[in-house]
């Protein structure tokens, strides 16, 4: 029992310090070649505007290029402050308006910290996790190339976990898993700098857990696994859809457990274990990075971060004052708004229900009560979405994918919802 708590405890700790080391890092690295590409990449989405959508009247498919740009000139800024100022701070350097310029187009035009007549701008509530990997990418291509490194990128973790699914003869998850991911709209997933970092974490956790789940338990537990997969989301992360780094994993692992024949009380427990690791995980390392602002800054910034939390956990935007439930029904909307995505969703619906009764005709009309353990990864973005109200409002076009991860466990709680007629089977052998 000692050596597994001993490995997760390093684990942990090492992980924190690799991410503050990582922050500090990033400053090490500096070009020419870096700065030009940024100043590049800076432009190029500006053209684009904040906002475009790849497929024209879908939400689903509008990126988020105002953040990608506040992305890029945080990852290369270059200016005055000390080290652990610019490793904690977020900082960027917006221009002022100039004669015959819009705002946008001021906003988007990238400028070394020393030209800024007012110094550089902090957001120094996020951990800005990309600033080390974007800068190194920066130092080797311009920002189309890393759009479509990360899609590639995508697409292959994508490939991999339904390699792995298959491997596992996890069929019933098929239907579910592919729906929720489409909805997801991948291509913008992919090539939007503010929507990579989570849905990467979240491909890398489902494909890990499936290729090493007993020696993740014996190694450093479970619990630990998904606390360190919510370190990793705040870290990396600027507040999107994090809640699917949460629900994919959690899912897979309900159906490994379901499949193994763990009893419910200890699939129960382990089930709220890693829940709660996970939100531990995420909300610490928030905290942690609050605690570094304060001592590298001043103790002042935790006020403006109380009145963050405030204001996100409200439900009011600008002057309106918003009802929970419709700002809910609002992310929905953006996929039962459109035919292409209820066809999706439809198909995966009678997919799962096949798969359910063809367990039914093999193992007879035994309800698993063990699978209402699904319930949870569909509850839990509903009720960060409805928590959550200003920011759900705020960002729907990209905060709808928070609730994917429900979509995925209600497919799947479909698909699984017969008893298996042979619990506790080799984990590599038919669950349908």
């Amino acid at each position: 029992m000692k050596r597994p708590a001993i490995r997760a405890a390093l684990a942990l700790l090492l992980t924190v310090l690799l991410c503050a080391g990582a922050n500090i890092a990033a400053f090490f690295i500096d070009t020419q070649t870096m700065r030009s590409n940024a100043a590049q990449g800076v432009a190029m989405l500006g053209e684009q505007g904040g906002i475009p959508q790849l497929i024209g009247g879908f939400k689903a498919a509008q990126l988020d290029n105002y953040t990608s740009v506040l992305i890029l000139k945080t990852a290369a800024y270059t200016g005055e402050e000390t080290l652990m100022q610019r490793a904690f701070g977020g900082t960027r350097t917006d221009m002022p308006t100039a004669e015959g310029q819009s705002a946008w187009e001021a906003y988007c035009t990238y400028a070394d910290g020393s030209l800024s007549p007012t110094g550089g701008l902090t957001y120094s509530r996020y951990w800005h996790g990309y600033t080390l990997p974007l800068r190194i990418l920066l130092c080797v291509m311009n920002v189309s190339n890393i759009q479509m490194f990360l899609l590639a990128v995508q697409l292959c973790l994508l490939v991999l976990v339904l390699l792995l699914l298959q491997r596992r003869r996890l069929w019933a998850l098929f239907p579910g898993f592919l729906a929720a991911y489409l909805v997801m709209m991948p291509p913008a997933l992919g090539i939007c700098l503010q929507y990579a970092p989570v849905s990467l974490i979240m491909l890398t956790a489902c494909a890990l857990l499936l290729a090493f789940d007993p020696q993740i338990g014996r190694a450093i537990g479970l619990p630990t696994f998904f606390a360190l997969t919510g370190i990793l989301t705040n870290y990396f992360d600027l507040l999107t859809f994090p809640l699917a780094a949460f629900g994919f994993p959690l899912v897979i692992l309900i159906a490994l457990r379901l499949f193994q024949g763990v009893p419910g009380g200890k699939l129960t427990r382990e089930t709220m274990l890693c829940s709660l690791a996970w939100g531990l995980g995420y909300g610490g390392m928030w905290a942690l990075k609050w605690g570094i602002n304060a001592l590298v800054f001043s103790p002042d910034l935790l006020r403006g971060v109380h009145d963050q939390i405030a204001l996100r956990l409200s439900s009011v935007s600008g002057e309106n004052q918003l009802s929970r439930l419709s700002v809910l029904l609002s992310n929905l909307d953006i996929v039962l708004a459109k035919p292409a995505f209820l066809l999706i969703l439809g198909i995966a619906g009678v997919a799962s229900l096949a798969l359910a009764l063809n367990r039914v005709r093999h193992c007879g009309l035994r309800p698993d009560a063990r699978a209402l353990l699904l319930l949870l990864p569909v509850a839990a973005p509903v009720v960060w979405t409805l928590l959550m109200a200003n920011h759900s409002f705020d960002h729907t076009y990209y905060t709808y994918r928070n609730l994917a991860c429900a979509l995925f466990a209600g497919l799947s709680l479909v698909a699984l919802w017969p008893r298996d007629a042979h619990p506790g089977r080799d984990s590599k052998s038919p669950v349908t």
